[in-house]
């Protein structure tokens, strides 16, 4: 039996993503510039956490009930993965690892807020270390991960979020001002480090993907039903 539950009504897998044309939409939003960028978290931002992408018997609330070590994740007190590691140490039945990989998909609400945002704003995954599980080679896993324009790893660049730091090297390696940034994550405290480095910030509320999402449709100043006119986002 699948430890992974059914993606929610609606949601299905993102059609193939052509590398060639990706890459021209990405030199693109390169030249055109003006737009800002927006930095969004992956897992549970892009991706679902496993509290929502798991069936698992007894598995741990997360954000979506009492939790209170996840409570601790949440206010920056524990990272994600020691988490993990506890919960692996307390249910040596449960492979967190086999989990990420064979239950994550990507979420239909960010394919449409990418979409919306072609040509418009650069967009780039920050992740701290998806790496740890799914390898390397991770973003091949998710092929609609060739429609950003960038990926950050924090682990890769010395300092993990929620530390300030983590964002202001984010930038740099950007070579984007802060101040022109809209990060977006599922942790509250991953937020508060992108404001103490100067970056603009929103919720991402797992529980309601699609109200999460509109409001940074709104965050970026794009009106709710008219996707296409003026320039997205500036500071």
């Amino acid at each position: 039996m699948t430890s992974c539950s059914p993606p929610p009504e609606g949601q299905r897998a993102p059609a193939p993503v052509d590398p060639v044309r990706a890459r021209r939409r990405q030199a693109l939003r390169r030249t055109r510039g003006g737009g800002g960028t927006l930095l969004l978290d992956m897992g549970g931002v892009v991706i679902p956490t496993l509290f929502e992408s798991t069936v698992v018997p007894g598995f741990p609330a997360g954000p979506t009930g009492a939790d209170a070590e996840y409570r601790a994740v949440e206010r920056g007190e524990v990272q994600e993965r020691e988490y993990w590691a506890k919960l692996a140490a307390r249910r040596p039945d449960i492979d967190i690892g086999a989990l990420w990989r064979d239950c994550s998909y990507v979420r239909n609400e960010v394919l449409g807020l990418i979409a919306r945002l072609a040509g418009r704003v650069r967009v780039v995954a920050f992740t701290n270390d998806m790496a740890h599980w799914f390898g390397d080679d991770w973003p091949a896993r998710f092929p609609a991960v060739a429609r950003f324009d960038g990926v950050l790893e924090a682990a890769r660049l010395g300092v993990l979020k929620p530390a300030p730091e983590a964002f202001r090297v984010a930038a740099r390696a950007l070579g984007e001002d802060p101040r022109r940034c809209l990060f977006v994550d599922d942790l509250a405290a991953n937020l508060d480090g992108a404001r103490s480095a100067g970056m603009a910030a929103e919720l991402f509320d797992v529980t309601d993907p699609a109200g999460s999402v509109a409001r940074v449709v709104k965050a970026l100043g794009l009106p709710a039903d008219e996707p296409r006119r003026r320039r997205v986002w500036a500071p």
